[in-house]
């Protein structure tokens, strides 16, 4: 079971696409990066994944279990406050699109994303006033892989 080789088809599928906008968005993996790579006033996007099930229960006893693992990705996309929705939302778009590709980068891991929430925008009061120079649009899906 490699929870790594999941998650590095994860992660090099979203940063090769948010790399392929114009201007290219970066993005920030979980545990590598604790601060935003570009300016406060940039976009960025913030990926997560996490494994919440590993082994699915069969009915024949004499086996230990089938290794499928049971995932969870979120991508949060910051952009500069007080500039409307739409660049937002086209990443959003870039993360929706590229999670429905994902079964097909490689037989090997066999991601199979399920339905996908989002483009929803997250404590927009919250992010949109005072200090904080960014908005919020999150997407999310589960997803199931072999390990």
């Amino acid at each position: 079971m490699s929870f790594a080789a999941i998650r590095s088809v994860i992660e090099t599928s979203m940063a090769t696409a948010f790399g392929g906008m114009s201007p290219a968005v970066p993005v920030i993996f979980d545990s590598v990066q604790s601060e935003p790579p570009v300016s406060a006033e940039g976009e960025y996007v913030s990926l997560n994944i996490t494994f919440p099930m590993t082994v699915a229960p069969i009915i024949c006893m004499e086996e230990s279990g089938i290794g499928m693992i049971r995932g969870t990705v979120s991508i949060n996309c910051y952009g500069p406050r007080a500039q409307g929705m739409k660049r937002l939302e086209e990443m959003a778009t870039v993360a929706m699109t590229t999670l429905n590709t994902l079964k097909t980068v490689d037989a090997a891991t066999n991601i199979c994303v399920g339905q996908i929430a989002g483009p929803e925008t997250v404590q927009q009061a919250l992010l949109s006033t005072g200090q904080n120079p960014h908005t919020l649009v999150a997407v999310a899906a589960p997803f199931t892989a072999k390990g």
